[in-house]
């Protein structure tokens, strides 16, 4: 075999070695770029979960404290009702 076949013959077979390595580099590359980003991901997701269940509790407490307003109100009103029949009773009486 002429010596130019033997360099052709063995710059090809570098060349497709470095391919075959380069391409196994890049595939774990990618990889490790994709698991970064869904641990980003997963990241984000749960502290949305975490803000979510924090706006959950003060939605909750706020609720109750609407609720405990609700009932004042109307013993205030009950209490001004009351007054305004005693006033008017005490009109009446006059």
């Amino acid at each position: 075999m002429p010596s130019e076949t033997i360099i052709a013959l063995c710059i090809s077979l570098c060349s497709v070695l470095f391919a075959a390595l380069s391409y196994r580099r890049n595939t774990t590359h990618d990889t490790e770029d994709a698991a970064t980003e869904r641990a980003k991901m997963n990241a984000n997701i749960l502290y949305i979960r975490d803000a979510i269940d924090e706006i959950k509790l003060e939605y909750r407490g706020i609720k109750k404290d609407i609720d405990d307003m609700r009932t004042q109100i109307i013993k205030v009103e009950q209490s001004v009702a009351s007054a305004h029949k005693r006033l008017d009773d005490m009109k009446k009486g006059e």
